[in-house]
């Protein structure tokens, strides 16, 4: 039984696994966390579901919502509600804007993103190693991935993780050509650049008949935010991307700085706090590496040359930032993850 090995255990990963679910293929995934998802993460926190990762997809992708119907996990539109406050302060002032009817609505889950990730896991029927961090690999007649812990042997090799991660963090013999691995540098990772955040209220103070939560600022610490309420949860939170110029603040200092940009939209209503979440994804070594190059945002995503199979079609890459439709979201990972899939079960026929 030939064996595929698979380097992480977020969307395109188990999405590649999820399509070799019924084949001869003896499928691992390893993964350097202790968790699933890579960049989806739902925290439950205070019987609210606090999104640091990917949250949202419309009806262009359609990869993803196919999965998701073969999956069968609920989903609904995003309410923006029908007006949006723009801070521009201090270069201007806090105005009110209506919304522009959407022409596609925008979706997420019922159940908090990584519910996706829960429920493919369980059907891909894959055996997935937590904490394995890998160091090299080894290609000759057989494929050998060195982690801190084991030396794990595979036919096939599916690296499913950011591209600068690949470049940066793994040592390959033989080593992968020049050109290459320069595009791997040059390649934008999806998430990198962003701080995103959630909090949680006993009661959604900021909603009235035409205003829901809608924020966007240049200059404030909060740049953009949405309502994340959910009645059937009985859940009063609000979700969003916070401004990477607060990046260096502890969560804590960021946190204080969010209620006290909230208290001032806000100065008359109470606001007793549930929970507060944020993720810094810079700083997540198992998302981008530490000297990754600053690029500008989906910078090579979807290049041609990111999907050429090495070593006689023996290595694949299958991370977001390589697929040809919608690189750097949702859908472009679980385009992609199939799509490796779907080449694998051809070289065994």
């Amino acid at each position: 039984m030939p064996k595929v090995l698979i380097i992480g255990a977020g969307l395109s990963g188990l999405s590649t696994a999820y399509g070799l679910r019924n084949s001869n293929f003896d499928v691992k995934i390893l993964e350097a966390r202790s968790r699933l998802g890579g960049r989806i993460f739902t925290i439950e926190k205070e019987n609210s579901q606090l999104e640091m990762g990917a949250t949202w997809f419309g009806p262009q992708h359609t990869s993803l919502i196919q999965l998701i119907k073969e999956l069968k996990i609920p989903f609904k539109t995003q309410d923006n509600g029908a007006e949006a406050l723009y801070d521009f302060r201090p270069k201007g002032n806090i105005e009110r804007f209506q919304i522009p009817s959407q022409g596609a609505a925008t979706y997420k889950f019922n159940h908090g993103t990584s519910h996706l990730i829960e429920t493919l896991a369980e059907a891909s029927k894959a055996k997935i190693h937590f904490d394995e961090v890998v160091a090299s690999i080894s290609i000759d007649e057989h494929i050998k991935v060195s982690t801190s812990t084991a030396v794990f042997e595979a036919d096939y090799l599916v690296l499913s993780i950011p591209p600068q991660l690949i470049s940066e963090g793994i040592e390959f013999r033989p080593k992968l050509s020049e050109t290459f691995n320069q595009l791997l540098q040059d390649t934008h990772t999806w998430m990198s650049d962003s701080i995103k955040f959630s909090i949680a209220y006993e009661d959604a103070f900021w909603k009235s008949q035409q205003f829901i939560g809608t924020l966007m600022s240049p200059h404030q610490i909060i740049q953009e935010m949405y309502d994340h309420s959910d009645n059937e949860r009985d859940q009063n939170a609000l979700v969003g991307f916070l401004n990477s110029n607060y990046s260096l603040l502890t969560w804590e200092e960021r946190k204080e700085k969010v209620m006290g940009l909230l208290e001032s939209y806000y100065p008359d209503e109470k606001r007793p706090l549930k929970a507060y979440a944020d993720l810094n994804w810079r700083n997540e070594l198992y998302t981008t590496p530490k000297n990754a190059k600053s690029l500008a945002p989906h910078q090579n995503n979807g290049n041609p040359k990111l999907r050429d199979s090495l070593f006689d079609n023996r290595l694949f890459f299958s991370a977001s930032e390589t697929a040809q439709q919608t690189p750097g979201y949702m859908d472009g990972a679980v385009h992609r993850g199939r799509e490796v899939a779907d080449f694998l079960l051809d070289l065994s026929d």
